[in-house]
């Protein structure tokens, strides 16, 4: 079947609302704020592909981690009781050029010049998010704000109904810090329980394109920060077609996890404005089924 002029439609109001997203992020990243924050991102820690898959395994919901003694240098400092993230830190031997490979020691105690780092296994070390810290204020951009009020009638069936067409269940529950999370390995989608309808459904439209563009292994390669802008960046557009101003969230979102790189946004459009075209098409079907179920 062809495209029809309402499909055209469709497409031309979702690159207009995609339009206005990437033009809203850009006005947010070339801020001051920003080059603060990202002045604060260079004193936390990167880390590997291996630890990234070990964090989000443990704690979902993690935004900034470092070490014990990083946060006690940013101001912070760990509150008694938090649990840790376990990671894996290299052990680094010192090696010199009149040394054999038997030779013991560690960075600590090893001569301050000559020779090179080599690693020699792993061992595990505890990082701590963010929220398991007291202390000063992190330069922050703006933030998103949670959505208020009700959600379109029928839309949150629709969603939960596409959600449930791939094979995923749907249920809502504490997310650990998070508005909502999705398991790929177990299939469920789960969503906050308090928060407003409309804000449940954008959590949804989110999860819903993290199903249809993502399998999980985007984190431990690396691509975090690009498979969220994707996926906010559906829901934008998906909760704009139906009717929820999502802009107070959205913008502050995606410009968050573009890194202060306006230019992503951009670079994703083909593939967000794909998802949220085929997600509005199935949603206008499936809530008119809804509409009509006794």
């Amino acid at each position: 079947m062809g495209k029809t002029q309402h499909d055209d439609n469709r497409h031309a109001k979702l690159t207009e609302a995609h339009d206005r997203l990437a033009a809203a992020v850009e006005a947010l990243v070339s801020g001051a704020d920003w080059q603060a924050f990202l002045t604060l991102a260079a004193k936390l820690h990167g880390y590997s592909a291996r630890n990234v898959l070990l964090i989000m395994t443990q704690a979902p919901w993690a935004t900034q981690v470092a070490g014990y003694r990083t946060w006690q240098q940013l101001g912070r400092q760990v509150r008694a009781g938090e649990k840790g993230i376990a990671i894996l830190a290299p052990c680094r031997y010192r090696s010199t050029a009149d040394a054999d490979d038997s030779a013991q020691g560690n960075d600590q105690d090893a001569p301050a010049q000559g020779g090179r780092l080599v690693v020699r296994g792993f061992r595990v070390v505890y990082v701590f998010d963010v929220s398991s810290t007291d202390g000063d204020a992190l330069t922050q951009p703006a933030r998103p704000e949670l959505l208020r009020g009700e959600a379109p009638a029928g839309l949150w069936d629709a969603l939960a109904a596409l959600v449930a067409a791939e094979g995923y269940t749907v249920e809502r529950g504490d997310c650990r810090g998070a508005n909502g999370v999705t398991r790929f390995d177990t299939r469920v989608v789960r969503v906050r329980d308090d928060v407003d309808d409309s804000q449940a459904c954008r959590t949804l439209g989110h999860e819903v394109a993290h199903i249809l563009l993502h399998d999980g292994t985007e984190y431990a390669a690396g691509c975090r920060g690009r498979a969220e802008v994707e996926a906010e960046s559906v829901a934008y557009l998906v909760s704009t077609a139906a009717g929820i101003d999502a802009d107070q969230y959205s913008f502050a979102y995606v410009a968050s996890w573009a890194g202060g790189d306006a230019d992503i946004v951009q670079t994703t459009a083909e593939r967000v404005l794909g998802c949220a075209q085929q997600i509005t098409e199935r949603l206008a079907a499936l809530r008119a089924v809804v509409a009509h179920l006794p």
